[in-house]
């Protein structure tokens, strides 16, 4: 199959920009009268305009920085790391949110945006002439596709917004909120559905990043799970969504072969570079091209592999170069939380698959030999200074064991620094829900050094550790990679069955769901067995469900809509996550996003529109 990177519309006579929802200028053209009418008539035109919505998802958001911040880091399984402990603190832990964060103002255009381009291929595609009846319906399943997608997003975030199910030709000036549950009731889900009836199991043209029918279940699932939060709990309208939630997740677990989903036989390999491509068990996945120059931003395209990693650049004689593939250019970011780190059983694979643990030698000289300042930076014991390491030879260690000063000791004989979890963590005041914060030491110095020496998330890894295989890297001391990253996963929806089935009420049909489809042999480690990995009825609950999603898609843009979707959202992250500084000020209102002044700015009625609730209110500027 062809990787998908094209973007560029006929003539193009589309600008994206819905004024009136977006904050545009307002002299931005967009389409409307013969012009549009004549291109989009085409074969060429239409299609272009189909691949302009995959646009922002590439551009803006899968692969980028401001995702993972107010998608995982809002949450409780990953923390801002000490020395940016005031980094995007207003996406992180909602300090000083307010209408006015451009990265809300920014997801909140684009997605937009994405809503403007599938009207806009819906408005058009009737007249569209020489195009097949399967290529038709293609394009209008791509197009519902792309706007439930969209609005899910959207509602869920902002809540109560217009819903708009024509192209914006012309600018506008007002909007009258729609409430959320007519959303999804008359356009995410029917859209959802409708995509799932049209779209093919191969995508249009071969081209691997559109959707598919897989794609248009997975998106049903989860719109259909995250409805069923507006109805009274136990309810028969609630029951009904968590029935329709489950039934479009069991036909992607009944239909596997028949969607061209095909599971692999180890955890390790849904990871591996040489799969990333043409992934069997991605449901959709938003492409990068190796081709720099395809990609709507070709200097940093995805740069999901800085993000999660520890300080390990110019430690301990660690050096970087344009071909060290073990330790590309960091952007130290997000660390895991103590509550995170203790989530993992031992005899889970998974760990081992998604979290680095030891750290080789890697120096122009072959080797390295330990300094006392580099030691005391990790509070080593004196027989580590002058140990000698060898290229390729473990030389730091950072666990989320308990480890002794003995285990210090013994590490050290070897030339490794250990770090445990006790040394990064304020383990000795865990509270009940398991949660405590990262340590403060005494010495600036040795703090920084020791909170940043935590486990390396590698879900995003650009590399396998072969130097002939797979890299998903130009250049290790830079941000191009381009690996495709995965929207939708197959492990999503056993997990969105096994929790319907919860809301339904059948705790042992949620069990024997989780034990066939996630806690099967491939997630037990080697002299482990598999009775080790099964689940009762008597485990099945939400919390449990949500312990489990945090395992298996972490990292994945899911954790903050998990906890928002389950009522979890400000008491997990109060206690699960507290922050390093105590500022916790996470409340109720942080289940919605603010409403971004620059949209506000352009309304006449935007007094009548209104903030949300609990953010500043809305203020026109007197100029």
């Amino acid at each position: 199959m062809k990787r998908f990177n094209q973007y560029i519309i006929g003539a193009m006579l589309l600008g994206t920009c819905t004024l009136g929802l977006t904050s545009c200028d307002l002299d931005e053209f967009n389409p409307s009268g013969e012009g549009a009418n004549a291109v989009f008539a085409t074969m060429q035109g239409m299609e272009g305009l189909v691949n302009q919505m995959y646009y922002n998802f590439k551009w803006k958001y899968y692969g980028r920085e401001d995702p993972v911040l107010y998608f995982e880091g809002a949450g409780d399984i990953w923390a801002n790391i000490p020395e940016k402990n005031e980094y995007g603190m207003q996406l992180t832990r909602f300090v000083n949110l307010q209408g006015d964060r451009g990265q809300v103002a920014g997801a909140w255009n684009r997605v937009y945006d994405n809503v403007n381009l599938a009207n806009t291929v819906l408005d058009y595609l009737p007249d569209t002439k020489n195009l097949s009846d399967a290529t038709r319906n293609d394009f209008e399943g791509e197009a519902r596709f792309t706007r439930a997608y969209a609005y899910w997003w959207l509602v869920e975030w902002f809540g109560d917004i217009e819903m708009r199910t024509k192209g914006t030709g012309e600018p506008t000036f007002t909007a009258v909120r729609t409430d959320r549950k007519v959303i999804y009731d008359e356009l995410i889900i029917p859209d959802a559905e409708k995509a799932a009836q049209l779209l093919p199991v191969t995508p249009y043209n071969g081209d691997i990043g559109r959707a598919t029918k897989k794609a248009a279940y997975g998106i049903l699932a989860r719109a259909c799970l995250a409805r069923a939060q507006y109805e009274e709990a136990g309810s028969d309208a609630q029951r009904a969504f968590y029935q329709k939630a489950y039934d479009a997740a069991k036909y992607v677990m009944d239909n596997k072969a028949s969607l061209g989903i095909k599971l692999y036989s180890t955890y390790d390999e849904i990871w591996q570079t040489k799969n990333n491509k043409n992934n069997t068990e991605f449901l959709w996945v938003v492409t990068h091209s190796e081709n720099s120059s395809l990609n709507p931003n070709p200097k940093n395209p995805n740069r999901l592999h800085l993000y999660w990693a520890p300080r390990l650049l110019t430690r301990a004689g660690i050096t970087s170069s344009a071909t060290a593939w073990e330790y590309p250019k960091e952007s130290v970011l997000l660390m895991p939380t103590y509550y995170f780190l203790n989530l993992w059983e031992d005899w889970d694979l998974r760990y081992d698959v998604l979290f680095q643990e030891d750290f080789p030698e890697v120096n122009p000289r072959g080797s390295y030999k330990w300094t006392d300042v580099m030691a005391q930076n990790y509070n080593a014991k004196e027989n580590l200074v002058g140990k000698t390491v060898n290229n390729g030879e473990t030389v730091l260690r950072f666990t989320k064991k308990h480890v002794t000063d003995g285990d210090k000791e013994a590490a050290a004989e070897q030339g490794i620094a250990l770090v445990g979890i006790d040394d990064i963590y304020e383990s000795e005041n865990v509270n009940a829900q398991g949660g405590c914060k990262i340590r403060q030491t005494t010495d600036p110095k040795s703090s920084v050094f020791i909170a940043s020496s935590f486990p390396r998330f590698k879900k995003y890894r650009i590399w396998d550790g072969d130097p002939n295989g797979t890299i998903l890297l130009t250049d290790a001391t830079g941000n191009v990679g381009f690996g495709d990253v995965p929207v939708i996963r197959y492990a999503e929806m056993p997990l969105i069955a096994a929790e319907a089935q919860i809301g339904l009420g059948n705790q042992a049909a949620a069990a024997q769901i989780i034990n066939s489809e996630i806690r099967n042999q491939r997630v037990v480690k080697p002299n482990y067995s598999l009775r080790d990995a099964q689940v009762s009825a008597s485990q099945m609950t939400i919390e449990w469900i949500l312990e489990e999603r945090a395992r298996e898609l972490c990292g994945e843009w899911l954790r903050w809509f998990d906890l928002k979707r389950t009522g979890k959202l400000v008491n997990y992250i109060r206690q699960h996550n507290p922050a390093w500084d105590g500022n916790d000020v996470v409340d109720e209102h942080n289940n919605l996003w603010p409403i971004p002044n620059t949209f506000l700015d352009k309304l006449q009625n935007a007094e009548e529109f209104g903030q949300n609730p609990g953010y500043n209110p809305y203020v026109r500027n007197a100029d």
